[in-house]
């Protein structure tokens, strides 16, 4: 959990503009596996950058996706 702190105050240190991140903290972030991550790229749900053959997601990318993601649930 510490790990994960830390990943939330080094992104949020970050102006919006300069945030990349990698594989493995969208994974932290969304609370899913790497293997997740690689298979939203591979089906083009969510939009990585490739920097020397590495995968890097801007942090507006992942909004977007989460935001495609949001379900509303009427109240009866």
């Amino acid at each position: 959990m510490k790990e994960k702190d830390n990943l939330e105050d080094k992104i949020k240190g970050q102006s919006k503009e300069n945030r990349l991140l990698t594989v493995t903290e969208v994974a932290e972030l969304l609370r899913i596996s790497r293997f997740s991550v690689y298979n939203l790229v591979k089906r083009k749900e969510i939009s990585a950058i490739k920097v020397l053959n590495k995968l890097r997601f801007d942090i507006t990318s992942v909004e977007q996706y989460l935001e495609k993601q949001r379900v509303n649930i009427e109240e009866k």
